[in-house]
């Protein structure tokens, strides 16, 4: 891509933030999908040298033949519009990486701190009120409890999550990955950012990663933190030491929050009963999930599964599991889960080679997924997919990913 094009890169990393899971691009029924996937195959055509990659094209027939069969196995309870929208995500993830090549972790790290500084002060006009209802002459988006305002930026007072910082997403559990991804690349990968730049953005990133007060997120950061500490030689040891006392002190200051955040919630999970506890939701799921799993190794798709929930769980219908494994495994069946999450793995494993690096980044995508079950086909986590095709670790190819300074 054309380097004096520097708006352009930024406009499509932003994009591929906002089809993953915005609270405009939610309530949107795919439409904004179809809209994003031709801009950006437009922008390909004029500013890339138009080549995809055989091995690519080939993983993303093996890919929707293998939906495809789904659906047929299962009568098309799960829909061909459910197989061509995850296409669509998986090639538009692959376009975004494309165009924007290997300065994509640059492009990333700089447009997820101008959410995180934006979102510091959308939170604190929230939590203190501090403009009023002055926002509410920004344009709505969502409805019901889930309203909030202006949504490209920040949602300001989205009632849902008054409390926590959700960014432009439709909550906080979610926001978290997008600031946890951008600290693993600043701690753990090597970038063209000064020590400068690296501190203020870390500080921008974890500010924010505090306010969203999510468990997944804090856990996730607490996995990277110590692998940092342990392998990276990216900061010296004592930027480590100060960096430890500063999350000290800030724990400390957040004692309460955090007992509830991590442990409170960490107790409730482990506390189910049986599949008939339905009081804990996410481990209910899972229970559910691997019943309806149990009965059916090769997936039941969307329908069915929307209708055994509701008889097995005794809940209504349409209600779907947030734990991203276990519904995997219901919905699509051993064989392509085993797929789909075995690509994930082996994309890391090529993109950071180090073997510790990327077992511990894959557990860490793994817990994320646990608990947001969206984000298994999202355009943003299908990049990692997508960008073991275009970035392949040789210093001498224009699309190579920073290196990872952590070995196996």
């Amino acid at each position: 891509m054309k380097s004096e094009k520097p708006w352009l890169k930024i406009a499509l990393v932003y994009l591929l933030l906002f089809v993953s899971g915005s609270q405009r691009f939610m309530l949107s029924s795919d439409t904004l999908l179809v809209v994003a996937f031709l801009g950006t195959f437009v922008i390909w055509l004029f500013y890339t040298d138009r080549t995809i990659s055989n091995r690519f094209v080939l993983y993303v027939t093996v890919f929707s033949g293998f939906l495809l069969i789904i659906h047929l196995y299962t009568g098309g309870s799960l829909s061909v519009t459910s197989v061509v929208a995850s296409t669509l995500k998986l090639v538009l993830a692959y376009f975004i990486l494309k165009i924007v090549g290997h300065e994509f972790t640059e492009t990333y790290v700089k447009v997820v701190v101008v959410l995180a500084a934006i979102s510091l002060f959308g939170y604190l006009v929230d939590s203190t009120n501090l403009l009023g209802t002055a926002y509410r002459a920004l344009p709505s988006v969502g409805m019901g409890g889930y309203e909030g305002y202006e949504g490209f930026l920040y949602v300001f007072g989205f009632r849902h999550h008054i409390d926590r910082n959700n960014s432009i997403f439709y909550e906080p559990g979610a926001y978290q990955i997008f600031l946890n991804v951008a600290l693993f690349m600043l701690l753990l990968l090597k970038t063209r950012f000064t020590q400068k730049q690296q501190w203020i953005y870390i500080a921008i990133l974890l500010s924010a990663l505090i306010t969203t007060f999510s468990t997944t997120g804090f856990l996730i950061f607490a996995t990277m933190f110590g692998l940092f500490l342990m392998e990276s030689t990216v900061i010296s040891a004592n930027a480590k030491l100060a960096l430890v006392s500063v999350l000290v002190a800030v724990a400390l200051l957040f004692s309460a929050q955090f007992q509830e955040v991590i442990f409170a919630k960490i107790e409730d999970l482990l506390d189910v009963k049986d599949i008939t506890d339905s009081s804990n939701l996410r481990s209910f799921d899972a229970l559910v999930d691997m019943e309806i799993f149990r009965r059916n190794i090769f997936g039941v798709g969307y329908d069915t599964y929307s209708k055994m929930v509701s008889a097995i769980g005794l809940i209504r219908e349409g209600q779907f599991s947030s734990n991203g494994i276990t519904i995997s495994l219901a919905i699509y069946g051993l064989p392509f889960t085993l797929f789909l999450f075995g690509s994930y793995f082996l994309a890391l494993r090529r993109l950071l080679r180090g073997f510790i690096l990327s077992a511990i980044s894959f557990g860490m995508l793994m817990m994320f997924f646990v608990g947001e079950s969206y984000y298994v086909f999202s355009p943003f986590c299908l990049s990692l997919i997508a960008a073991a095709f275009i970035y392949n670790g040789s210093r001498e190819k224009e699309n190579e990913p920073a290196e990872s300074v952590v070995t196996g």
